[in-house]
């Protein structure tokens, strides 16, 4: 098994534990954002054994906005989606896939990255999960 499956896994185990701890509500569909959560977002799919949709936000000029749910994949009109992606920094990735869901009249429920840097457990009251978080330098306690 190779390590991003472990990684993907892992990720998928964080979703469950908030779904039985009632943070987050179950997802119904899993929507990986495209480029950098494509791999993980499968995985995390699988694990959960839900379906898989891929989000993708549009650049406009320096800002990510709503973009298109990729028809290739499974519907997510009128469903409760979790979002993954590889790493959040400021969020604007995320919000743009919230946008993209919102549009189609999805639910995201919540949001599952690799790694956060945004010091966020949450963006537009969606919950967030992460395997791993990083702290800017300012922020972590000293010893």
């Amino acid at each position: 098994m190779g390590r991003l499956t472990l990684v993907g896994r892992a990720m998928a185990d964080m979703v469950r534990e908030a779904v039985d701890q009632g943070s987050m509500e179950e997802p119904e569909v899993v929507a990986r954002i495209e480029a950098g959560g494509m791999a993980l977002g499968l995985i995390v799919a699988r694990s959960l054994g839900k379906p898989v949709a891929s989000v993708r936000p549009q650049r406009l000029g320096e800002k990510k906005v709503a973009g298109a749910v990729n028809p290739s994949f499974s519907a997510v009109e009128g469903k409760k989606v979790l979002i993954v992606d590889t790493i959040l920094r400021m969020g604007e990735t995320i919000r743009a896939a919230v946008e993209t869901l919102q549009s189609v009249k999805s639910k995201p429920v919540g949001v599952t990255v690799l790694a956060n840097k945004s010091g966020k457990d949450s963006i537009e009251g969606i919950p967030i999960r992460s395997l791993v978080e990083l702290l800017p330098v300012a922020k972590q306690p000293h010893a």
